[in-house]
């Protein structure tokens, strides 16, 4: 289910998202699908796959590359909704893992 374009690339994540994350839908919840969404679409636009599709090289060029300009309280929030999208995917004992590897914890 490889998505067409960005938009549908979103609406995979959100779906995702919706699915496997639990808690009050108007606070940390969207805050993370927000965020989980423009990911989705940078990854897109760099990588042409969705969600379903991502492999750890994905969300770790997401961490390495993309919010370097951002202060560390922003980046550590960036991580946490990168390691809800691999729970979501259900990649967790494999992939959190990697993460750890390039300096994220």
């Amino acid at each position: 289910m490889r998505p067409a374009n960005q938009q549908q690339a979103e609406r995979h994540m959100e779906h995702l998202l919706n699915r496997k994350l639990k808690g009050n839908r108007s606070t940390r919840v969207k805050e993370h699908t927000q965020r989980a969404k423009k990911i989705a679409a940078l990854i897109w636009k760099r990588f042409q796959v969705g969600p379903y599709q991502y492999q750890l090289k994905h969300l770790k060029w997401y961490l390495d590359t993309q919010i370097r300009h951002l202060k560390a309280a922003t980046q550590y929030r960036h991580f946490l909704t990168v390691k809800n999208i691999i729970i979501a995917l259900g990649k967790e004992s494999d992939w959190i893992g990697g993460l750890g590897k390039s300096g994220w914890r």
